[in-house]
């Protein structure tokens, strides 16, 4: 079945009234529910922090973050029944900040979310797994047009949007089944991994570029990213 959280967990619900909806709803939920696959994430606004408001980053992080967390707060009666298993999506920018705006803040959140919600669940046989996957072609990694800011120069918002365009266009994945495929194991494999990397470039480029020192990751996006016209240095 698929599950949004706004259809089937209205705010102004008590936690148990929206658990005794989901057990009339679906009968087959008396014996509990066994995997649990949260998916939705949105990306846009990006670009640089400066250019953001508050509500870019909630915008973002209703749908990536407390989603998940919502969600899976509801049905964890149910999962803890069966003796089921949760599968998060992360990112990749979940390891590696790589741009600002609410979608690396969001998918930090996820991370931490289910390592913590993994060892709290771990006495009650529910296993936690967080697929991290590199650039794919999907909604997600379509780019919309940034608003500009004075500071930064008329040349810095083409710039920007150039190297984000060309950073797509050479690692987005079509083949989404290298992610499907992850979910799958996580939900049927006898010992699940904690952590799944979906992609070539999650696996290869990423995953260790977000090992190295944090100001050799800082050089590097430095020298990709173009720069504002009237930096300080």
């Amino acid at each position: 079945m698929l599950v949004t959280t706004q259809h089937f967990i209205p705010h102004n619900k008590p936690l148990h009234t929206k658990h005794l909806r989901l057990n009339l709803w679906y009968h087959p939920l008396k014996r509990g529910l066994f995997g649990l696959v949260n998916n939705a994430g949105v990306a846009n606004p990006i670009g640089p922090t400066e250019w953001m408001g508050v509500e870019d980053y909630r915008k973002v992080m209703s749908v990536n973050t407390f989603g998940v967390i919502e969600v899976s707060l509801a049905f964890l009666p149910l999962l803890k029944r069966a003796r089921g298993r949760v599968v998060n999506t992360s990112s990749v920018l979940g390891r590696l900040s790589a741009n600002g705006g609410g979608y690396c803040v969001s998918k930090y959140t996820v991370e931490a979310f289910s390592d913590s919600l993994r060892r709290d669940m771990y006495h009650f046989g529910v296993k936690v797994s967080i697929v991290e996957p590199g650039f794919f072609k999907t909604a997600v990694t379509n780019l919309e047009s940034i608003e500009t800011r004075q500071s930064y120069g008329e040349d810095f918002f083409p710039n920007y949007l150039k190297v984000q365009k060309f950073i797509m266009n050479i690692i987005c994945d079509p083949d989404l089944s290298k992610v499907t495929n992850c979910m799958e194991h996580a939900l049927q494999a006898k010992y699940p991994r904690t952590r799944y990397s979906a992609g070539w470039d999650a696996k290869f480029v990423w995953l260790p570029v977000s090992y190295l020192p944090a100001f050799m990751v800082d050089i590097v996006l430095a020298t990709i990213l173009p720069k504002p016209a009237h930096r300080a240095h």
